[in-house]
């Protein structure tokens, strides 16, 4: 009859002992040679020569391991951190995807470059770089959509309000009302009424409307009184039909001055002749 044999556990002395976690997570004390991590081991020889190796790797790094920084880490070892997790060497070496712009849809390069100073300064890989601009870029161009639209919708509304009140003179109006902003503050003040949209605005445009005969016909600039006339772009279009001005063989170099000196009361700095009209 065979003997049966026995575990090289149960050699162990019963009085060793080692903490060991339940099912229910309460640690209790139990003999070593019934701890499970033993019963992966043919004998007592392997379970020795695995705790020597694992004695040996206390404090190396396996392969692909990467030590995080503490809160005390220099830049260096910060910087060696994100290198080994795949960030480039410079913010320049994030390449970012090619994607299709809508029209009138563009992208700054100063923010182009702002994001890979950022993903740089934070570590990001190329890849997480790539993905977080592909993610971000159509939530930009709805928005940016959504904001033309808007203004395209306000300009249209303030429009349809001017015309149910001045009706077929709302041409007119809009004419009078650019010529003023333009005779106050020049193309820099047309400028900044289109790219704020304050110039859509009813209430603006009635405003330099209501301004117009003043700036236009000499109530804010005295040099306009002594043209010696209403100064105005009708008048002004009238006489440039008169055959004093309009036909060669009869014009008069007086008149045709007076002209000119007209519209550069009106339109000061930049006026060339017959540009305004």
């Amino acid at each position: 009859m065979t003997k049966k044999t026995e575990k090289w556990q149960m050699t162990l002395p019963e009085d060793w002992t080692v903490m060991q976690a339940g099912e229910d997570g309460t640690e209790m004390k139990i003999p070593l040679r019934d701890h499970p991590a033993l019963a992966k081991y043919a004998s007592k020889d392997e379970a020795v020569k695995a705790l020597v190796h694992a004695q040996r790797m206390l404090g190396k790094a396996p392969e692909g391991y990467v030590r995080v920084p503490g809160g005390d880490a220099g830049a260096d070892e910060v910087a060696a951190f994100y290198a080994a997790l795949g960030r480039p060497e410079a913010a320049d070496g994030y390449e970012l995807p090619d994607m299709d712009l809508p029209d009138g849809f563009e992208v700054r390069a100063e923010m182009v470059s702002g994001l890979r100073e950022k993903a740089f300064e934070l570590g990001l890989t190329p890849k997480q770089v790539a993905g977080l601009y592909e993610w971000f870029m159509p939530l930009a161009m709805d928005v940016h959509h959504g904001l033309e639209s808007e203004a395209e919708n306000l300009r249209r509304s303030e429009l349809e309000s001017l015309r149910s009140v001045h009706r077929g003179e709302t041409p007119d109006l809009l004419d009078r009302a650019m010529r003023a902003a333009e005779a106050i503050g020049g193309d820099d003040l047309l400028a900044v009424l289109d790219k704020t949209g304050a110039g859509n605005h009813a209430a603006v445009i009635n405003a330099f409307a209501k301004l117009a005969p003043m700036v236009l016909e000499g109530g804010l600039r005295g040099s306009a009184r002594a043209w010696g006339e209403d100064l105005s772009l009708e008048r002004l279009r009238e006489m440039m039909r008169d055959p004093r001005f309009a036909d060669p063989s009869r014009r008069d170099k007086e008149f045709v001055k007076k002209v000119n000196q007209g519209f550069e009361l009106l339109y000061p700095g930049d006026y060339m002749p017959g540009s305004r009209i």
